[in-house]
């Protein structure tokens, strides 16, 4: 596996790691922090080269019967309490991230017709959004209002959309990008992700890219770039 910077692996580690350890059984860890937010009360991070770690809010913790002297949980035995609360989980994210060492430098795309949308481009920005479906919308989370987005076109069209913000108010800043159906398969997506990168990069931010599990082509594009995967990341859906 690669490794990440140290500003990713201390992110996490906070997350995953602070608080109070509960016993497990299995190859897996827990534990309660009561620095969660509500929105990310429940989570469970499966590492690319290592056991899983699961993390509580304490309410969370004290809804599930679950405490420092408990006896040891499973993974398996988790999931199935929290399913029995009403806690459902997304489904996961792989979180991919540039290497932190030994990357070969991103490959500068062929198409010059991409910039960084500004207010100016509102018009343009919700009409691409109006010809893609919601769905699609949601999956990817680009805004206008967010840190930076980009657009690519062909000729006077836009054709694709990205954006990147400050996550978990630390240096990390999240990206997405949303693609038109039509214009798939054109490099636009790669272009963007390329853009985003050296900007985050430029302003002293590491770059981060989710994309669903099960997404096959978002996948195979974060790997073309170089992005190495961190982990599968699963949270709590909203209350």
């Amino acid at each position: 596996m690669h490794r990440c910077s140290s500003a990713i692996s201390a992110y996490w580690d906070e997350l995953f790691e602070s608080g109070t350890c509960v016993p497990t059984a299995g190859d897996f860890s827990l534990v309660i922090n009561p620095r969660l937010t509500a929105e990310r009360r429940a989570m469970v991070m499966t590492n690319a080269n290592g056991a899983p770690r699961a993390v509580l809010s304490p309410p969370v913790a004290s809804a599930l019967g679950i405490a420092p002297c408990s006896p040891p949980v499973s993974l398996r035995e988790l999931r199935d309490a929290l399913s029995a609360a009403g806690i459902e989980m997304h489904a996961p994210d792989v979180i991919y991230y540039m290497p932190a060492a030994g990357a070969s430098a991103t490959r500068k795309s062929n198409l010059p017709d991409v910039r960084q949308l500004t207010s100016d481009d509102a018009e343009i920005f919700h009409g691409f959004m109006a010809q893609v479906s919601v769905d699609d919308q949601d999956d990817a989370s680009v805004e206008l209002t967010h840190w930076a987005t980009f657009g690519a076109f062909m000729g006077s069209e836009l054709l694709a959309v990205s954006s990147l913000y400050p996550w978990g108010g630390v240096a990390i800043a999240d990206m997405g990008v949303l693609t038109m159906p039509r214009a798939r398969g054109k490099g636009l997506a790669r272009s963007l992700v390329h853009a985003m990168i050296e900007h985050a990069a430029k302003r002293g931010y590491e770059a981060q890219y989710r994309c669903q599990f099960d997404n096959v082509a978002s996948k195979a594009l974060a790997e073309s770039i170089g992005l190495a995967p961190y982990g599968e990341w699963e949270v709590a859906c909203s209350l």
